[in-house]
Parts: structure tokens; sequence; C-alpha cells
């Protein structure tokens, strides 16, 4: 008897601790695969190879997926709940028009391609000549499209929710002190996170397009296509990107540097950089292959020259693009480290009166795993490519040194997400949000009043407390962290 009251109140301990977990849910949190996806990535692909990394990166790729499903599964639940307590208005504006979530949804598609970044290498590796390698592959490809329409969505989508007119919690402030507010707070680098998909799902591509099962698997038609699509996605993102690094840099001249709370997000910038770099660089050398598997050589002297000549100039450009793309991450790379470093001697204290130094873990960790990941892929591409023609040792130790960052650093991030919102507090992310529940009740009377809402009882409920709380959440998730 003893015994199943005890397995039955854990069992009820776990339930609970699962529903806030649902409960407290944001697009944010999709942040965790994309760490733990590329790190998986890296692991199977190191610069140094070894067994045992490859070991290491099938426990990891584990992880990625575990997240990735068990948070898609909670995305879904709170819709549903949320919709059903409230109304898909409301949970529209607060997820999709609201700036301080709606660009992390960029996250979700981001994390998915780490996940099928792996996959390719399994086809290319472990599952190779085997009858599982062409099913996989039609797998990886209707992922990949997929990821393509929902990166469109998250770049395109959003953007246009964040020009087509301000979002306020409270509904009271006039344009102008919006547009004030935008500019002094909102031109920061987290505008990325919205765009930055179409660059991750453009280099996704260049790992099977031009492969010799994908070949067999589909034909020309569709190679030549995927590989437009490939070229247009990733001249549309870094064009975009690049606007948008523009603002950023602006913001940093006018406004400086971002607080103590949100100096990670300084890496953010690194994520288009190095995966730029790497997507162009395979982009180039599939074209080089298209152009020898599909267009042999006639014997005349003409025509092997321009056999030559066509495809090695998209090398060459993709090369000269790729080093400027790296040029500017290396840059970056010092002035976030920088950036870090200068709040060494800063302490700030927090309302429940607990000091807050600069690495103090929060959630904002997260926003160093990925790019400095992408940075790795890069680098250590460039190697592989040309170092058959040139020496380019040195970006294949700088592609280990990032690898080695992004993989630790990924590690340290799950350990201190594990304990500080499981283990030091079992309530999920509610330490985080320090409000009070009379301003709860507040801040969602003034969105019910804002938007055709329910009323402000809705959220008076006891029951309804921890909802409330998850609606006013946002507005501390930029100060603690991304």
């Amino acid at each position: 008897m003893l015994t199943h009251t005890i397995y039955t109140g854990g069992l009820v301990k776990h339930m609970t601790l699962a529903i806030g977990y649902i409960k407290h849910f944001e697009p944010f949190l999709f942040v965790m695969v994309m760490g733990t996806g590329i790190s998986s990535d890296l692991l199977h692909a190191f610069p140094y190879p070894a067994k045992w990394l490859r070991i290491c990166s099938y426990i990891m790729f584990a992880i990625a997926c575990l997240l990735f499903i068990g948070l898609q599964f909670f995305a879904i639940v709170h819709m549903i709940k949320y919709t059903r307590r409230h109304t898909f208005q409301v949970y529209f504006q607060h997820y999709f028009r609201n700036l301080m979530h709606n660009v992390f949804w960029g996250t979700y598609p981001m994390g998915l391609v780490t996940i099928i970044n792996y996959l390719s290498n399994l086809v290319a590796h472990e599952a190779a000549g085997t009858d599982h390698a062409r099913r996989l592959l039609y797998l990886i490809y209707a992922l990949w499209w997929y990821d393509v329409l929902v990166s469109i969505l998250s770049a395109w989508g959003i953007s246009f929710l964040i020009w087509q007119d301000y979002y306020s919690i409270s509904g009271l402030s006039d344009k102008e002190d919006l547009s004030k507010t935008a500019a002094e707070q909102h031109l920061k680098s987290i505008l990325l996170l919205a765009v930055i998909p179409l660059v991750v799902v453009a280099s996704c591509s260049g790992l099977f397009t031009m492969t010799d099962l994908f070949a067999q698997t589909f034909n020309r038609n569709i190679q030549l296509l995927t590989l437009v699509v490939t070229a247009l996605l990733w001249l549309h993102s870094i064009i975009f990107v690049f606007i948008l690094i523009s603002i950023f840099f602006w913001n940093l001249y006018v406004n400086k540097i971002p607080a103590m709370s949100q100096v990670f997000t300084m890496f953010l910038v690194l994520g288009p950089l190095g995966q730029g770099s790497f997507g162009i660089l395979l982009l180039t050398d599939n074209i080089r292959k298209y152009v020898v598997d599909y267009y042999p050589r006639k014997g005349t002297p003409e025509d092997d020259i321009l056999r030559l000549a066509v495809p090695w100039s998209f090398k060459v450009l993709g090369l000269t693009l790729a080093l400027g793309l790296l040029a500017m991450g290396y840059f970056f790379s010092f002035i976030s480290f920088l950036s870090i470093v200068s709040y060494r001697n800063t302490k700030i204290i927090q309302p429940s009166g607990k000091p807050q130094r600069v690495y103090h873990f929060h959630k904002g960790f997260w926003a160093m795993t990925f790019p400095m990941g992408t940075m790795s892929l890069g680098s250590t591409e460039v190697f592989v490519q040309y170092n058959e023609y040139v020496p380019m040792g040195a970006f294949r130790v700088i592609g280990a040194i990032y690898a080695v960052i992004c993989i630790l650093w990924t590690i340290f991030c799950l350990l201190g997400t594990m304990y500080k919102y499981t283990l030091a507090n079992p309530k999920p992310i509610q330490q985080e949000y320090d409000t009070t529940t009379e301003n709860t009740k507040t801040a969602t009377t003034e969105i019910s009043d804002c938007i055709a809402g329910p009323s402000s009882s809705d959220y008076s409920n006891d029951d309804d407390t921890s909802e409330a709380e998850s609606l006013t959440a946002m507005g501390n998730v930029i100060s603690h962290g991304i």
C-alpha cells in the first residue's frame, strides 16, 4: 500500500511538472534542438574524426530528436489549451505579433535542419549501400521541402507582421512613442532569427542533392530544380540578412552593446555568416558536379575550355563569398566575446535580492551554441574542398576550435537548464518571471481591451493563474536572456 502511494504521488508530481512545462511553453525553447542538433553534426563530421566522437554524436542526436519531438508536442498541446481557454486571436496576437515571441519561431525550422543534416550524414556513411538508405533519402527530401515552407513562412510572414503595425501590450501608447521604443529596444540581433532559417535550409540541400544515391533515386530535372531553389533561397536570405545586420550595426553605434542580460544575443550575428559560407561552398561545388555529370566532353578545345571555365568560375565565386562571410564572422566572434568580458565586474541586484553576474546561467546562454557551430561548418568546409589545391590546414584548426566550443557550451547549457528548471526549481521558468499576480491581472486586462479577446475575468480564477503568468512572462524574457 505504501509503495502504491509513493508511486502514485511520484506520478502525479511528474504529471504536474509536465503540465507546468506545457503552460509555460514558448517558441524560444526550440533553440535547445538547434544547439544539440548541430553539436551532433559536428561530432559526426569533426575536423579531426575519431570513432569515439561518432559514438558521442549518436547520443547527442538522440537528445536532439527527443527534444524536438517533445517540444513539438508541447507546442501543439499548449496551442490547443490556450485557444480553448481564451481564443485563437489572443494566441495569435501574443505569439505571432509580439516581437518578444514571434521571431523565436525561426528556431523551429533551424532545429529541424540540424536533424536533416545528421540524417544526410547517416545516408552517406553508416547507411551507405543498404536498403534503408533510399527510404531514408525520401524522408530527408520530404523534410527538406517541409522546412523550406516553414522557413519561408517564418521569414516572410513574421517580417510582414512586424512591418504591418506596432504591437503594444497596453494598446495605450501613441505611434510616436512606439516608434521611439522600437528604435531603442527592438532593432536588435534577435530580428535575424526570423530570417536565418532561409540561410540554414539553403545549405542543407547541398549535403544530398548531387550524391550518387540522389541521382539514382530521383532524376536530373529534380536535381536541377533543387539547385535553383537552393540558389534563390541563399541569395534572397543573404541580402535580407545583411540588411538586418546593417540595422543592428546602426543600433550598436546609437544604443551601444546590449545590456548584460542580453549580451549573448551578440552571437546571433555569427549564425548567417557561418552557415552562409557553408551553404555557398556546397552550392558552388554542386554546380561543378552537375556540369561534370551531365555535360560530357565533346573533344573540341572550345568545349573543353567552356566545360572547365563555367563550373570553376562558380567555385572561385563561392570561395570568395565564403571567405568574406567567414572574415566577418571571425570579427564578430571577437566583438561578442569582448562584449561579455566587458561585463565581468558588473553586478545587478535582482528583485529577489540575489546578485546577477554575467557568468550566472540563464537561457540566453543558448544563443551562443548554434552560431559557433555554423562557424565551424564554414571553416571546415573551406579545408575540405580546397586543401588538395592549396594548403588550408589553418581553417581545419579554426573549425575544430569552434566545434569544441559549440559542443562543450551545448553540454554546459543542457546541464544548466536541467538544474535550473527541474532540480533547483521544479516549477519551470517560474523563478525567472518574477511578476506579481496583481500585475499579471492588469496586463491580461490590457490585452483583452486591446484586441477582441476574452474579458479579464477569464484570468482571475485560481486555475488560470499559471496561464496568466505565462502571458506576462514575455515581459521578462529580454531581461533574462534572449
